[in-house]
């Protein structure tokens, strides 16, 4: 039997550079049927301490919660869904878009998107890896008697601050030896 949080939880913004991210369409590598939204991201130390100091008595009042519920058990305790890299400090989010029902009718979700200044992203925006951005996640508390206690991070909407959106992020031309030359020139 699982358990799951009673309350809902406020949303969490966290700033930095999204790596792994599948914003515009779910994943659907590990689930064939709806897939899941997700993005890593990678944050400043300060933002990760901020993070931990708001995510830390949330998870200490939950943990307590199921304890009391199952006295004398002892809990396997999960760790946050924030993990140290070589690149930095790095928070995962996702969430799945869409499910069956126990009547079995499905449902779907998705994420909002945003610019800098609030407006949705135009469908054909595509975001990438790379992307600077605020990312909205509402913690998840969860048990079971198998896994344990821990906590997911449900993406529930970014805003893009700088835009990636293919190719090499951040790489001129010459690293790749090639100058200027007659032809061709892009607009912008």
């Amino acid at each position: 039997m699982s358990i799951k949080s009673r309350k809902k939880h406020p949303v969490i913004k966290v700033k930095g550079t999204a790596k792994y991210c599948h914003l515009n369409e779910p994943n659907k590598r590990f689930e064939p049927d709806f897939g899941t939204y997700s993005c890593d991201l990678i944050v400043s130390k300060e933002e990760a301490e901020m993070l931990q100091n708001t995510i830390r008595p949330l998870y200490e009042e939950e943990l307590k919660q199921v304890q009391e519920q199952h006295a004398g058990k002892k809990i396997e305790q999960k760790g946050l869904p924030i993990t140290e890299t070589d690149e930095g400090t790095l928070v995962k989010s996702k969430l799945k878009a869409g499910g069956r029902r126990k009547d079995g009718t499905t449902y779907s979700l998705s994420i909002a998107l945003f610019d800098s200044q609030g407006k949705p992203l135009p469908e054909d925006v595509k975001v990438w890896g790379g992307s600077k951005v605020n990312m909205a996640f509402r913690p998840r508390f969860w048990y079971t008697p198998m896994v344990g206690f821990g906590v997911s991070f449900d993406l529930q909407a970014v805003q893009v601050l700088e835009l990636q959106n293919g190719g090499v992020s951040g790489v001129a031309a010459d690293a790749f030896g090639f100058t200027s030359e007659e032809g061709y020139v892009a607009n912008g």
